[in-house]
């Protein structure tokens, strides 16, 4: 893992100071009093102090205005960072062990999530409470990751209660239905009427049963996760998930809605997912689906590239009359990195450069203008 931050010192060489004024101890001898001097920063004006030939502004303001959290460390030093959280990356990758980061990972605490009486997590909305696979799935891989990475035998119930209730939910085309409608983005994209397959949960829930298998021998968790597979094959015209992007490349959509979102998180999950499907169940489906996914990824992944973060799909991109592009949160962003460092490490590399760069932007590292 690896913490991204700007030490507030760092914004004195960029943008000038992180407080109105530094201490008179540190001012060389001879040199002039501050002088109020307000600076235009990016279209807006902020309070500033000139002292010689150096500009200070206040790092809050700053902060404000770029986005930046600031937070004071145990060592004392001042810390402005866009995420604050640590961004996981993947160094090697075991179908077998832990998935991704999801040994650290506590779906308890998500936004809207709470663990129903049956051990399963429900979501509420404002449209009401529901068991929503995709969140389903992933409560199981954080219990299956805690499970093989500490060795607690405590994690495997609530393991196996997750793997049951996607065998009793599973449907005769492999498929987790979701209960509700769903209207991407306000409906930019088309809505989702109730009983719509997710790519993402169809992913990440064979990739689940897959290990499942794999831990305790019992086939009928082996053979769902290949069932699983099957509205991954399905175009979204048919009922699936599978979308040929640019007519000729499988993606995976996480909302298969009548106009393409493409969201990036959602493909990512479930071509790992396919990848673990394919080595832990032997299938040679599976391994021709994830190398197809490649593919498509190395087609598609600079176009969720916007020099200075990620997007989170590319409805920019597909829709007509057409969007502005949907900067990813820095969350999400950090989560591609952690996804693209998996998938490195499956692949030996292939998206380094990539990887490397998104990783800079955590850093404020945009791309140079032209």
């Amino acid at each position: 893992m690896r913490k991204f931050i700007i030490p507030a010192i760092a914004l004195c060489t960029v943008a000038a100071c992180t407080s109105p004024e530094p201490p008179a101890a540190k001012r060389p001898a001879g040199t002039a009093a501050a002088t109020q001097a307000p600076l235009g920063v990016l279209g807006e004006t902020l309070p500033g102090v000139r002292v010689n030939d150096k500009l200070y502004a206040p790092l809050d303001a700053l902060a404000e205005r770029l986005g930046l959290t600031v937070s004071t460390g145990a060592d004392g030093v001042v810390r402005a960072e866009y995420f604050e959280e640590e961004t996981p990356l993947i160094d090697a990758h075991d179908p077998r062990g832990p998935w991704l980061h999801f040994a650290n990972v506590d779906v308890t605490t998500w936004r809207r999530i709470s663990i129903g009486s049956d051990g399963i997590p429900v979501s509420t909305y404002d449209f009401g409470t529901f068991q929503y696979p995709v969140e389903v799935a992933q409560y199981g891989m954080e219990n299956y990751s805690k499970w093989v990475a500490t060795g607690d035998e405590k994690y495997r119930p609530k393991a196996e209660t997750v793997a049951r209730w996607l065998l009793e939910h599973q449907d005769a085309k492999g498929g987790w239905p979701v209960p509700f409608a769903y209207s991407y983005r306000d409906g930019l994209a088309g809505e989702l009427r109730a009983g719509w397959y997710s790519g993402m949960a169809q992913g990440i829930g064979a990739a689940f049963l897959a290990k499942m298998y794999d831990r305790t021998k019992e086939s009928r968790y082996g053979d769902a996760a290949l069932k699983a597979l099957r509205p991954l094959r399905t175009e979204v015209a048919d009922g699936g998930v599978l979308r040929r992007f640019e007519g000729r490349l499988d993606f995976y959509e996480e909302y298969p809605t009548p106009t393409p979102t493409h969201v990036l998180n959602g493909y990512l999950f479930a071509l790992i997912g396919v990848y673990d499907v394919g080595q832990l169940m032997h299938d040679a489906t599976a391994r021709g689906m994830f190398e197809r996914g490649l593919r498509t990824l190395d087609r598609m992944l600079p176009l969720y590239d916007l020099a200075y973060r990620t997007s989170y799909d590319l409805l920019h991109y597909t829709r007509t009359p057409a969007t502005a592009p949907n900067p990813a949160r820095w969350s999400y962003h950090s989560l591609h990195v952690t996804q693209l460092s998996a998938l490195d490490a499956i692949t030996n590399g292939r998206y380094d450069a990539i990887e490397q760069r998104w990783l800079g932007y955590l850093n404020g590292k945009a791309l140079p203008g032209n």
